[in-house]
């Protein structure tokens, strides 16, 4: 199943899928932002006839050839609408602190997402304990300052991911781990747990170890792969025909807000480039995932 196209007004895609089924091209619609529809053509090897009708309606909406049998269709469309009404309803949880937080069972479903936050209890709990300092530093992507990677360059490359593990205080350690367990939690249940354990051993890799670069080793926290997750959730919900990501309307305000007041300097001693970085890797990832590039490709290449 491919997207056809851009959004377009409601009425304007209810025609040209009307049409497309009368030409035997099976597609149907679905809600996009600003009361504009976007059209899904079900079967991808009738993509490249649809593009063609598509472009024609664009120029000549009005001609009597998309106007012909829509009443003959109207029944069908109107089954297939309500059906999509139905599935949204059913469509993936809604990744929303307010209403689903401690909602799942984390068993068996989220293995990964519940060791990440073990592991971020451990190490954070571990890292105020005097005598276990000299084994929490080994948790850190440096102790030097400096861009050498000394310790990494020596060996021990599991500093390229363990900074993610330390949180400097119980209210850094709960803001993180509260949307690692519903954005990772939610990639964990829908994409596997394989899928979120690579997902978070590259995207620490990457944002870690840009962080370094740009401001030193004194860093700490998984804020990056939080917005990694949120990128990669936001863009998923977008673009990918009926997606099991759809953030709540608070969610993506309060993480932009977050990351805005970061960058401002009104929340001091932020690791800025982790979150910004991590935001970019997620949101490219759910582009490609989404198979909006290739999609945005093919469109490019015929006009």
């Amino acid at each position: 199943m491919r997207r056809l196209g851009e959004a377009m007004p409601k009425s304007m895609a209810e025609k040209l899928t009307h049409f497309l089924r009368h030409q035997g091209i099976e597609s149907e619609t679905r809600d996009d932002d600003d009361n504009l529809v976007m059209i899904w053509v079900i079967n991808e090897d009738q993509l490249d006839q649809a593009e063609q009708y598509l472009e024609a309606y664009k120029k000549s909406p009005d001609d009597p050839q998309f106007s012909a049998k829509i009443s003959a269709t109207t029944s069908l469309a109107g089954s297939i609408n309500s059906a999509n009404a139905v599935n949204k309803k059913d469509r993936g949880r809604m990744i929303d602190v307010r209403n689903e937080l401690f909602t799942r069972s984390p068993s068996r479903q989220m293995p990964v997402t519940i060791a990440l936050i073990a592991l971020s209890i451990l190490a954070t709990l571990a890292s105020g304990l005097p005598g276990l300092g000299g084994l929490t530093r080994l948790l850190y992507f440096s102790e030097f300052m400096g861009g050498n990677f000394p310790e990494i360059a020596h060996g021990q490359i599991w500093r390229l991911v363990t900074p993610i593990f330390l949180h400097g205080g119980i209210w850094h350690l709960l803001f993180n781990m509260m949307w690692i367990y519903q954005l990772g939690g939610a990639m964990e249940i829908h994409e596997g747990s394989r899928f979120l354990l690579l997902f978070t051993l590259i995207v620490s890799i990457l944002v870690n170890t840009a962080e370094y670069i740009a401001t030193g080793p004194l860093f700490i926290g998984m804020s990056g792969v939080v917005y990694a997750m949120l990128g990669y959730a936001w863009i998923m919900s977008r673009h990918q025909y009926n997606s099991p990501y759809e953030l709540g309307p608070g969610t993506a305000f309060i993480m932009m807000a977050w990351l805005v007041l970061c960058l401002l300097g009104v929340i001091p001693g932020v690791a800025n480039t982790q979150h910004v970085i991590g935001l970019f890797l997620g949101g490219l990832l759910g582009l490609y995932r989404s198979r909006y590039i290739s999609t945005w490709l093919r469109q490019t290449r015929r006009k």
